[in-house]
């Protein structure tokens, strides 16, 4: 890196990154590659929450449960710490490896260091042995790298995923060994948040159903109640519809979690053999243990990076672009014309100092 430092130059990795990512705030933020379908979840779970905070929240107070609200707003504050640390955090990106510029030695071997193989090992055989199951470090193309075992490329994101889980189309981020625990923990908080307004929105129904089938049809005090407070019924059937996929997401993930298994690795059928998971542990806690933790010195992608760009490179960026403004221009022109003083200036010493020689050659001579 350091021969790139006089003759290139100083970039850093969010500048050059090549990804589909999101990168705000001069590389301290970055998010998924999708980010109007997280808006898109977002106001799923916001809209039918001020509904819950304007119609059914004044009616709970009236009949003396005010503590409905204060674990509904505890619910929903989780919801979204979760979802913006799931969306913002690294899920374990390992960077590009690219051959136009060069950066610091240890994180241009992140896959051979999180391996904990020998480089030179790994350079000739890219092969290891895990549990008995023989594992071959592919090579990724796009990135230039051989990925770690269970890593792989997502294609929306345009990176290789350490633990690559899968690509969340609800959040547009990927899923990862850094950020799965907020992402299981996020879907359990929106399925209890789902269940909790299903099941107070009904039991608000049931219960002034029955006070007022004191004096009239029970059908009739049901559709009296409805006809007073209609949102009521609107948050029973959304937060029914939506449980039935977001609980049975949950499940499958605890699924997941209990078994040491990514959603990738379920679909591909990989350990659907006599011999099974070799990541999986002795026991069910050591697999929550596993999975539900993360490595803080996993973490390879430094987007504050610094980065030298050779001056070759830039030369060709700068000729391949097709329309060059007047200050470039005049830049080149300023160039070309200091490049031609300096010869011509290289050209008079040159010529000094020969006619001196020969002028000393013939004072020395007898």
């Amino acid at each position: 890196m350091k021969k790139y430092e006089d003759s290139g130059v100083k970039k850093e990795l969010y500048q050059i990154w090549q990804t589909a990512n999101k990168i705000f705030w001069n590389g301290k933020i970055f998010t998924g590659s999708e980010n109007h379908k997280l808006l898109a979840s977002v106001s799923f779970i916001t809209i039918p929450s001020i509904l819950y905070y304007i119609f059914m929240s004044p009616e709970f107070e009236k009949n003396g449960q005010n503590g409905y609200s204060v674990i509904f707003v505890i619910i929903q504050i989780t919801i979204y710490i979760l979802l913006l640390i799931t969306v913002c955090m690294d899920p374990g990106i390992i960077p590009k490896i690219r051959s136009e510029y060069e950066m610091d030695q240890e994180l241009l071997e992140a896959p051979q260091k999180y391996s904990k193989i020998d480089y030179r090992f790994i350079v000739d055989s890219k092969m290891f042995i895990i549990k008995g199951h023989q594992f071959k470090l592919k090579y990724c193309s796009t990135c230039a790298i051989y990925r770690p075992a269970r890593a792989s490329h997502c294609p929306s994101c345009d990176n290789c995923v350490v633990r690559f889980d899968h690509h969340c189309p609800w959040i547009g981020q990927c899923i990862g060994r850094r950020n799965y625990v907020y992402f299981y923990f996020f879907i359990m908080s929106v399925s209890f948040m789902l269940i909790f307004v299903f099941g107070t929105c009904l039991s608000y129904i049931i219960d002034e159903s029955k006070k007022r089938s004191i004096y009239m049809d029970t059908s009739d005090a049901v559709s009296q109640t409805l006809a007073q407070n209609p949102v009521s019924i609107i948050l029973v059937i959304y937060s029914f519809g939506f449980q039935c996929f977001v609980v049975g997401l949950w499940f499958f993930h605890s699924y997941l979690v209990l078994t040491n298994m990514t959603t990738n690795e379920y679909l591909k059928k990989h350990w659907i053999i006599q011999s099974k998971n070799p990541f999986r542990r002795q026991n069910i806690f050591k697999n929550i243990v596993h999975v539900l933790t993360f490595i803080s010195q996993l973490k390879f992608l430094e987007l504050k990076q610094p980065v030298y760009e050779t001056n070759s490179q830039i030369s060709q960026r700068i000729n391949s672009s097709p329309i060059h403004t007047q200050n470039q221009v005049n830049e080149v022109n300023e160039s070309s014309k200091c490049k031609e003083e300096e010869a011509q200036s290289y050209n008079r010493n040159k010529n000094n100092n020969i006619l001196n020689k020969i002028q000393l050659i013939t004072q020395i001579q007898p």
